[in-house]
């Protein structure tokens, strides 16, 4: 009896060290399967359409990055036609996940925290994007939101949200 209680704790270590181990190789492997860059939920935070010219626009949006650095960030608006190809009515670049509204964004601005995740090199992605409404035409018309986050190695994600607003 004295014996196994002795050995009791080194069959505990012994028993935990391979379960950290196997639970390292776990890790890995979930790694490699994660996505660079994924864009998982973009929406109005609080608003509902139809909306103006004059109105503007929180968009919120989340996601993850795995093993990568943020880079740029780009929306774009299309007409939402009953039958043909959507054109392109306007777009805004982000030089970075964060930058402040200006002209050569349109007055526009982006904000984004990354949160570390239990997964490992993983960050989870929040951000809101301002969005001035005034280069949308009017007249009852519906616009769909085309956005795209890029790595600082140029990967990509995106997202349309068909049919997402109504401008008066």
């Amino acid at each position: 009896m004295k014996k196994i209680v002795r050995l009791s704790p080194y069959i505990f270590i012994l028993f935990f060290a391979s379960c950290t181990k196997n639970n390292d190789y776990v890790k890995q492997e979930l790694e490699k399967a994660l996505p660079t860059i994924e864009v998982t939920s973009v929406g109005l935070l609080l608003q509902t359409g139809p909306f103006l010219q004059t109105d503007v626009l929180q968009i919120t949006f989340g996601g993850a990055i795995t093993k990568a650095d943020p880079g740029t960030f780009d929306y774009a608006w299309y007409d939402a036609p009953a039958t043909g190809t959507p054109a392109r009515i306007d777009s805004v670049h982000f030089a970075a996940w964060t930058t402040a509204a200006s002209t050569a964004t349109g007055n526009n601005s982006i904000t984004t925290t990354l949160t570390p995740a239990t997964y490992p090199n993983t960050n989870i992605i929040s951000g809101n994007i301002i969005v001035k409404l005034a280069k949308l035409p009017a007249g009852s018309k519906l616009y769909t939101l085309k956005v795209y986050a890029r790595t600082a190695d140029n990967k990509m994600a995106s997202v349309v949200l068909t049919k997402f607003i109504t401008i008066k």
